[in-house]
């Protein structure tokens, strides 16, 4: 299905030189490990998403589809790219790099991508999903709590400022965030969304936790 990067465990590194047996993964063929709790261990660290990922690809769809389910039922809907543009962040002062890492680490980072990872986008985000964003939200790529798309998206947004008809504040509207860096981002409000019973509580429940109104 995929060709394996490396002629070694994906766990602990040992080769066939060494005189282990390497299986590769049965679901999605693309690593190699010399055991079964070589195998478990490296599930658990990365290879899970790298799995789902690789099987999605097989299946004729985009490998981050895996990944667009939100915790409140919604789902990302735009693309999922990697960050590969820097700059100073005005909110913070700042300057971040490729992969939405400390510029001073950024070189380093990329020399990961390319030399240990073949310049595959699977193994990266597995390695580091934030170092992505998805286009729909302009948010970070292990954003899970929602695609806050203020209606561009195909079903309502879930945010407390369009259940309660509002659009965003110029607090979090004009937050100056890699992931952001060149989409045009809408402020909302989405007309399917406002709910009153929803809007009663995030009227309540924002300020108490000292969260923008």
């Amino acid at each position: 299905m995929f060709p394996c990067l490396s002629q070694k465990c994906d766990n602990c590194g040992k080769s066939k030189d060494e005189g282990v047996t390497l299986k590769k993964c049965a679901r999605c063929k693309s690593s190699l490990y010399c055991g079964t709790d070589c195998q478990k261990r490296d599930w658990w660290d990365s290879h899970k998403d790298v799995c789902r990922a690789r099987t999605a690809l097989a299946e004729g769809k985009k490998w981050y589809d895996p990944f667009r389910k939100c915790k409140d039922r919604t789902w990302h809907f735009g693309d999922l790219e990697l960050i590969t543009w820097g700059g100073v962040m005005s909110e913070y002062g700042e300057e971040l790099g490729w992969g939405n890492c400390c510029a001073s680490e950024a070189d380093d980072l990329r020399r990961k991508y390319e030399e240990k990872f073949g310049s595959d986008d699977i193994r990266m985000y597995a390695y580091r999903p934030h170092g992505f964003r998805w286009t729909c939200c302009g948010t970070a790529g292990d954003q899970r709590f929602g695609c806050d798309h203020h209606g561009t998206g195909p079903t309502p947004c879930q945010c407390d400022f369009c259940h309660m008809g509002k659009p965003l504040p110029g607090s979090i509207y004009n937050r100056d965030t890699l992931e952001r860096r060149g989409l045009s981002l809408p402020r909302g409000p989405d007309p399917r969304s406002f709910n009153d019973i929803q809007a009663g509580a995030a009227r309540l429940m924002r300020p108490a936790f000292g969260m923008p109104e």
